[in-house]
């Protein structure tokens, strides 16, 4: 069932020769192409940040040696010398901006949308589907990464007053969800009598029945109590090459949590290869799907259904749109071109400096592949960012040509906030960064604490995300979770689904051995039913500082009021009980988060991963001090990226760092603080204040 995809070929070789002869054309501000419509060479005549027309930086920034310090210390402050948009200038680019979104509502397919953050390219969308004439044939499929995306594009839609472009012949789904229905489900074959199990995809194994997905550890058999269970969710999988098995690999705090910190790294290979063999024998004797196995099985349907598949993709869809497209593996960027040379056009929206998924595709960003052949047009206008974040966030790119800030257009884009650079310090400079944000009026819910892995996370206060394996436990964590002031939103919607899954596992029989999309058809519960039973369960189940048995025997006694079906009068399924050993602590406790809810005080902390697509008013980057970030803090300064050879990692593994630095830092709307090695502190700041990054440096 698994396998790699080949190797496809780029599209027809115009679009090349037009791809250059745009190149050749140069930045000079009156040229444009011959496709341009006037209003798109008017944009990029007049907006900076276009690649079309790049305007250099002002010089002669100055370097106040002592500036107002937010936090109390000293400090060195840089200014920019260019002047920030009046009102007038404001408005007029804010103007252009829409001119730019206008220009992406009507741009022909295939294009290339290159978005920076906060560019609104939401609503872009959006825009470009409610333009769609009513009644008509063919629709269009919008797709993105995540169903909370999807499920954004579905909101807005129906707030503009479309419905219509909800429902068919239209699509909106996760990417995956597309190659599976229109790739993958027309050829699967039946159930038969060698296997019964119909096919079925689940977005992660979490939503996989949690028998099947569970793998048990026991390093010594004669110490049974120090079993270990891990899940097919904690782990990272990759395909190597044409049809070999999935290698996985488990880092980070599913790696060190509790126990598993004492776990040898020979001990912790076994564990993977039984997470290889366990995910080999769900697809192929469970036919359970993931994104692996569907796109690989799209990329074999692409090749052996060339025909049939051009012909029916164009006559139901007029185009195709991925938004997000930098998170494109080589493998989705093959079938992208695939579905192109079978004539259904795609226009693709992305960032490229927010490709940070290159655990996936090792080596540059697939999405480059993509853009190299697709005309492309740009938004600039930033609607998030002050111009300080924006400045900054310019200095991260790559790529020379769009180092250009972007333009700063939400009302606080003047605000008066440096960059902070704040020296690491034993945990200090949390403290530091709390002191900046109160003086500049930012409360706690609205500063965001990231890092590129969890184990730089500070220990106290860290968001936990990973549910316990225990299902008391996970019942208690979502319970938590979806309690605190403002859960993120992946977190939500798995606490959401673990409450789900525990009110099921205790009225149903087998429960741990059902998928959740398999509950209708086995039990026949309605799903909307039971998200209804799930918030009155989150109402009513008792407080976690009860002792875990008083909380368990609480619980019990709501739940026996929460029947799924109307039919269903005692329990059939397992029984919520405490956890040996555990009967005194706290229910908080078995969830592994603090005694006191998560309040208003409480900052949240977070991988740079699991926060894409997100925002905050003030946000503090920690850098650990390593020989990783030492080198990337100098190629940065040294305005040298990629890195060049020699010793360090190589030069992909650093410029995706440089990326997940510029993801972190673009989450800011007001306030962005990097708390570095105390060495680095003096380079970064010279290399900012050339750059004509306010900057202030404590010390």
């Amino acid at each position: 069932m698994v396998g790699a995809a080949p190797h496809r070929r780029a599209p027809v070789e115009d679009t090349r020769r037009r791809r250059r002869r745009r190149r050749r054309a140069g930045p000079h501000p009156h040229l444009r192409d011959e496709e341009d419509t006037p209003a798109q060479g008017r944009l990029r005549a007049e907006l900076p940040g276009s690649h079309h027309h790049r305007r250099p930086c002002a010089a002669g920034t100055g370097l106040h040696p002592r500036g107002p310090d937010l936090a109390g210390g000293t400090t060195a402050m840089t200014t920019p010398s260019t002047v920030l948009p009046t009102s007038e200038g404001l408005q007029r680019h804010r103007a252009i901006a829409a001119t730019q979104q206008d220009a992406v509502v009507t741009a022909a397919v295939p294009h290339a949308v290159v978005a920076c953050p906060g560019a609104g390219k939401t609503r872009t969308i959006v825009n470009r589907h409610c333009a769609t004439p009513r009644n008509q044939p063919i629709g269009r499929a919008i797709t993105s990464f995540t169903k909370i995306a999807a499920a954004q594009i579905r909101a807005r839609a129906h707030e503009l007053g479309r419905p219509d472009l909800l429902q068919h012949p239209h699509a909106i789904m996760t990417l995956d969800g597309f190659f599976w229905r229109f790739l993958v489900r027309p050829f699967l074959p039946p159930p038969d009598d060698v296997n019964r199990r119909p096919f079925r995809r689940v977005e992660s194994w979490r939503d996989a029945p949690r028998q099947l997905r569970q793998i048990d550890y026991l390093p010594d058999p004669t110490k049974p109590r120090q079993r270990h269970t891990f899940d097919l969710a904690e782990f990272q999988f990759r395909y190597p090459g044409q049809l070999a098995a999935p290698i996985a690999t488990l880092t980070g705090r599913a790696r060190s949590d509790g126990g598993r910190r004492h776990l040898s790294d020979e001990q912790i290979a076994t564990v993977c290869r039984l997470a290889e063999q366990q995910r080999t024998r769900l697809a192929n004797d469970y036919r359970l799907f993931t994104g692996e196995e569907t796109r690989r099985a799209a990329d074999r349907n692409l090749a052996n259904h060339a025909h049939l598949l051009g012909q029916t993709l164009p006559a139901r869809f007029s185009e195709l749109i991925v938004d997000e497209a930098q998170d494109c593996s080589d493998v989705d960027v093959n079938l992208l071109l695939a579905i192109q040379e079978l004539g259904l056009p795609t226009l693709v929206i992305a960032d490229p400096d927010q490709a940070i998924y290159g655990f996936r595709s090792p080596g540059p960003p697939a999405i480059n592949r993509l853009l190299d052949h697709m005309e492309t047009v740009e938004l600039t206008g930033n609607w998030r960012s002050s111009t300080t974040v924006c400045r900054l966030a310019a200095t991260m790119r790559a790529d020379p040509r769009r180092r250009t800030p972007d333009i700063a257009l939400a009302d606080h884009h003047d605000i008066d906030l440096p960059i902070h650079l704040i020296p690491l310090d034993g945990g200090k400079e949390l403290s530091t960064f709390d002191d900046i944000a109160a003086r500049a009026g930012i409360p706690p819910t609205r500063r965001l604490v990231l890092a590129h892995a969890a184990a730089t996370l500070p220990g106290v206060g860290a968001d936990p995300r990973r549910p316990p394996a225990n299902p008391t436990s996970a019942l208690a964590w979502a319970v938590a979770m979806l309690r605190q002031a403002a859960p993120d939103q992946r977190t939500r919607a798995l606490a959401e689904q673990i409450l789900q899954a525990g009110l099921v596992r205790y009225w149903m029989p087998d429960a741990d051995y059902i998928a959740a999309t398999d509950r209708r058809d086995t039990y026949g519960i309605d799903p909307h039913h039971l998200r209804r039973l799930a918030a009155r369960a989150l109402d009513e189940l008792p407080d976690l500082s009860l002792p875990a048995a008083e909380w368990c025997a609480a619980a019990r006694r709501i739940l026996n009021t929460l029947r799924p079906l109307p039919d269903n009068t005692t329990p059939a399924g397992t029984t919520l009980t405490c956890p040996p050993g555990k009967s005194t602590k706290t229910a908080a406790s078995l969830a592994g988060v603090p005694t006191t809810a998560v309040t208003e005080h409480t900052v949240r902390t977070d991988t740079v991963h699991q926060v894409k697509g997100e925002e905050a008013d003030a946000v503090l980057m920690l850098l650990p001090d390593d020989d990783r970030t030492t080198h990337l803090l100098t190629i940065w300064a040294a305005d040298a990226i990629p890195a060049p050879a020699g010793a360090g990692p190589a030069p992909h593994e650093t410029a995706e760092a440089l990326r997940v630095l510029y993801v972190a830092v673009t989450r800011a709307r007001r306030l962005a603080a990097l708390a570095l090695p105390a060495q680095h502190i003096t380079a970064t700041a010279q290399y900012l204040t050339s750059r004509h990054v306010p900057t202030n440096v404590t010390t």
